[in-house]
């Protein structure tokens, strides 16, 4: 089955379908080291790899939705990966998350000094 430029132009434009990219393209570790410069074990470097890989495939079958355009100025999908990250920081959950509680309650519990 070939995934169609077509079905990736339409996810593109569903906030919910790019939060879910930015969690897929985390998990895969493209956005962070992935591997320690003590790591002894060579066989989890391969695996690793290999889920960045996968990441980066996922990417750039969704940025075949980019318009010619964007895709002729960015062939390595850095548009629909900054999208992705705008959707995750800008959505509704990520910014109830980031709000501080207002509760001075929560102190009660606290041992007083003196």
């Amino acid at each position: 089955m070939k995934f169609e430029a077509k079905d990736a132009e339409f996810l593109l434009t569903q906030p919910e379908f790019r939060r879910f990219l930015f969690v897929a393209i985390q998990s895969a570790g493209i956005l962070a080291q992935t591997v320690s410069a003590n790591s002894a074990a060579t066989r989890d470097l391969g695996h690793l790899e290999g889920r960045r890989a996968l990441g980066f495939d996922m990417l750039m079958m969704v940025h075949a939705g980019q318009s010619e355009a964007v895709r002729h100025s960015d062939p390595d999908g850095i548009t629909t990966l900054g999208q992705c990250l705008t959707e995750a920081l800008n959505s509704k959950e990520s910014r109830s998350d980031r709000s501080r509680s207002r509760d001075v309650a929560r102190y009660d519990e606290l041992p007083h000094a003196g």
